[in-house]
């Protein structure tokens, strides 16, 4: 088994760019969002930062899901915004892992995330989700400004290399 994990902040691009690169690629989406409980997702609806000890089960469904779904190789849309989570990730996930930033200026962000609607992680919890980001060096980077298209396709060929 091997998963391409689609990390960043809210408004990055995860779950269009995962969708579509799962797409691609031939391989099933995992929407990590879907996993959160709902005391998670009723905390983050109001602005609040999930801690790392909130996030383990979640990482935990994650896997488990991935696992019993998934037959050769996966896409994953999830934060994974700092160290402590990808290695979770890397326990909970079977098999080969791999990580891609879909890299957004902040500015960019904050002007995504005005716009968007029905979805619990808002523009409230952005500056704690760049606060809570590390520099990313066990991650490859892919400019998430460029057209959906073209980032999407990047991204499948990631998912083939792995």
């Amino acid at each position: 088994m091997k998963t391409l994990v689609v990390i960043g902040p809210s408004g990055c691009g995860k779950t269009t760019i995962g969708t579509r690169a799962a797409e691609i690629a031939g391989v099933p989406f995992f929407e990590g969002d879907a996993y959160h409980s709902e005391a998670a997702v009723e905390k983050m609806s109001e602005g609040g930062a999930l801690t790392n000890e909130e996030r383990l089960p979640w990482i935990a469904r994650i896997g488990k899901a991935i696992a019993a779904e998934a037959p050769d190789k996966a896409v994953l849309a999830c934060s994974a915004l700092n160290l402590t989570i990808r290695a979770a990730l890397r326990t909970a996930l079977p098999g080969e892992i791999g990580f891609v930033l879909l890299d957004v200026p902040p500015e960019e962000l904050r002007r995504r995330l005005t716009q968007r609607q029905h979805h619990f992680a808002g523009a409230a919890m952005l500056e704690s989700q760049i606060a809570a980001m590390d520099k990313m060096t066990d991650v490859d980077r892919v400019d998430g400004t460029k057209p959906p298209k073209a980032v999407a396709k990047r991204v499948a060929r990631l998912v083939d290399d792995l």
